[in-house]
C-alpha cells in the first residue's frame, strides 16, 4: 500500500495536495476513527475492545488502502500522519486522537460521532441511517406502507394517532414520547412484527434494540440499550404491579433515570427511547385509566389463518421490497418528516378519554372491575363497615396490587363515603371511608338499623395487624 516513491496523489480535488494538506488529511481521518483512554485505543465503533498503537496503524493502513488504493502515500508522509494523530501535542481536535472520558450518550440528529466536553469526548451512540443521504433527492410518499397502515390499522382513528406517534417521533429524534403504542393480536401473522421492522428501518438498525419481553431492559446493566433511539420489545407480558412494570413505567416517560454499565457504578442518565409494543396475549395486567400504552386490537382478517391470508402475504412481501429500496425508505421518512400532525394529539400526554380504542376499554375496564371485586370481598370478609382512608390505601396497594390513585373511584364505585372524624382520643379529625347505610357521629359508628358501635372497638377488634390499622 505504501508507495516507496515520493510521488503524492491528489483525492480531494483535480489539483496535486501538497505533501502537508495529505498528512492532515490522513491525520483527521485516523482522528475520526479512535478515541483513547487509560494508554489504550479504542474504534468509536467498537468501544470495548482496547487496541494497542500498533493495532491501530494497522488497522489504520488497510482503511486508507480501501480508501485511497495502493500508491497514495510514501512512507514517510504516512509516519508523520501517524506522529501528528497519536503522538504530537497541539491543539488542532481535528487532527488529533482525542481522549475518551469513557462515557456514551445518544444524541439524536446529531451527525457528530463524538460529543466534546472540556477537552474529552463522549461517544455518540445514535448514527444517521444511510437512507437519509437520499431524502433531498425524493418526493414525499409513503408508497406501499400506506396501505400497509390501512390493512394492518383498519379504523381510521387508531391509524392516525400511531402515524402520529410515529412522524412525531422521526421530527422530533432528540426528544422522547411519554407513551408507547402496544400492538395486540389473538391471532399470528398479523402484522405486528412487520410494522416493527419497518419502524426499524425508519429509525436505523444501529439506533434501535429489539428484545423478547423486557427482561435484559430492566435487569441490572441495562445502561447500553438506554443508549437506543426505538426499543422495541414484542411479546410483552407483565405481572400487575411488578417492579418490572414499575421500571418500564419510568423508562417509558422519564428523560432522566439512574442506569448502570457492566464493571461500572450506576449513574444518573439521561435517555431519549422511544417504545413500541407488541404482544399475542390481552394485557389485562395493564392499570386503569394507565396513560403510558396506547392499545391497538390487530384484527383483520389477513393473519396467518384468515381467509385474506394470501393477499395480505403479498402485501408484506411487497413491503419488504420497499423496505430494501434506500430510495423508497428515504420517501417515506420524508413524508413522515412533513406529515400535520392531528390537532388533539399530544405525545407527551395521552388523552385516554379521547383516544381510548375498544381493547383499552376493555382492559381496563376489566382490571377496574376486578380489583373493584377483589376490595369489596376483601372489607365483607373482615365484616368492615368503616376503614381509615390510609388504610384503604394499604389494602389497595399491597393486598390488591392496583394504583393508588384508584382509592377514591374504587371506594366511590362501591358506593362508601368519605368524611372527617375525630376517634380514638385525638383532637384532629381523620379522613375515614364507611360502608352505605352506616354513619359516624362522635366516635361511634351507626348502623342503618341504628345498631351502634365505639369506632375504635371496631377497628380493632377484627384482627387489624394485617392491615395495619392506625386507631
Amino acid at each position: 500500500m505504501i508507495n516507496e516513491h515520493n510521488d503524492l496523489r491528489p483525492v480531494a480535488g483535480p489539483a496535486e495536495l501538497t505533501e502537508l494538506e495529505i498528512i492532515d488529511e490522513v491525520a483527521g481521518l485516523i482522528s475520526s476513527w479512535f478515541v483513547r483512554k487509560d494508554q489504550k485505543y479504542f474504534d468509536i465503533d467498537l468501544p470495548d475492545t482496547p487496541l494497542s498503537k500498533a493495532d491501530i496503524e494497522r488497522i489504520s493502513l488497510f482503511r486508507l488502502y480501501e480508501r485511497y488504493g495502493p500508491n497514495y502515500l510514501n512512507r514517510e508522509t504516512l509516519s508523520r500522519a501517524f506522529r501528528k494523530a497519536i503522538d504530537e501535542r497541539h491543539a488542532d481536535h481535528r487532527l488529533s486522537i482525542p481522549v475518551w472520558s469513557g462515557e456514551r450518550v445518544c444524541q439524536p440528529g446529531d451527525m457528530n460521532r463524538v460529543i466534546w466536553v472540556n477537552g474529552y469526548v463522549h461517544l455518540n451512540t445514535w448514527r444517521s441511517p444511510s437512507y437519509r443521504q437520499l431524502v433531498a433527492d425524493v418526493e414525499p410518499d409513503y408508497g406501499v406502507a400506506a396501505e400497509f397502515f390501512e390493512w394492518l390499522l383498519p379504523r381510521e382513528v387508531e391509524r392516525n394517532v400511531f402515524l402520529d406517534w410515529l412522524a412525531w417521533c422521526l421530527q422530533h429524534e432528540d426528544d422522547k414520547p411519554m407513551w408507547a403504542p402496544f400492538l395486540y393480536s389473538k391471532t399470528k401473522g398479523s402484522g405486528k412484527s412487520t410494522a416493527c421492522q419497518l419502524a426499524v428501518r425508519l429509525f436505523g438498525e444501529d439506533n434501535t434494540v429489539t428484545q423478547n419481553s423486557v427482561d435484559k431492559l430492566v435487569a441490572r446493566f441495562n445502561l447500553p440499550l438506554l443508549h437506543a433511539k426505538l426499543v422495541i420489545s414484542e411479546e410483552l407480558k407483565l405481572r400487575p404491579d411488578s417492579s418490572q412494570g414499575n421500571t418500564l413505567k419510568t423508562y417509558i416517560t422519564e428523560r432522566s433515570t439512574v442506569a448502570e454499565h457492566k464493571g461500572r457504578e450506576a449513574k444518573q442518565v439521561r435517555q431519549s427511547c422511544c417504545f413500541l409494543f407488541t404482544t399475542n396475549h390481552l394485557p389485562l395486567w395493564i392499570e386503569p385509566d394507565d396513560r403510558r400504552y396506547y392499545v391497538i386490537e390487530v384484527d383483520h382478517d389477513g393473519h396467518a389463518a384468515g381467509p385474506r391470508a394470501a393477499a395480505f402475504s403479498g402485501l408484506v412481501e411487497r413491503l419488504h421490497r420497499m423496505l430494501d429500496d434506500d430510495r423508497a425508505v428515504a420517501a417515506l421518512y420524508r413524508a413522515l418528516l412533513e406529515r400535520q400532525l392531528g390537532d388533539d394529539f399530544n405525545a407527551k400526554s395521552l388523552n385516554v378519554e379521547r383516544f381510548a380504542t375498544d381493547v383499552m376499554r376493555r382492559i381496563h375496564g376489566a382490571s377496574r372491575q376486578t380489583t373493584i371485586d377483589q376490595l369489596e370481598e376483601f372489607l365483607d370478609a373482615r365484616r368492615l363497615h368503616a376503614i381509615p382512608e390510609g388504610n384503604v390505601a394499604k389494602v389497595v396497594h399491597e393486598q390488591l396490587k392496583t394504583n393508588l390513585n384508584s382509592t377514591k373511584h374504587l371506594m366511590s364505585e362501591l358506593g362508601w363515603t368519605k368524611s372527617k372524624v375525630k376517634w380514638g382520643g385525638v383532637d384532629y379529625s381523620r379522613a375515614i371511608w364507611v360502608r352505605p347505610g352506616f354513619s359516624i357521629e362522635g366516635g361511634v359508628l351507626f348502623g342503618d338499623d341504628r345498631t351502634q358501635e365505639p369506632l375504635v372497638d371496631h377497628l380493632t377488634k377484627l384482627d387489624p395487624a394485617p392491615l395495619g390499622f392506625d386507631v
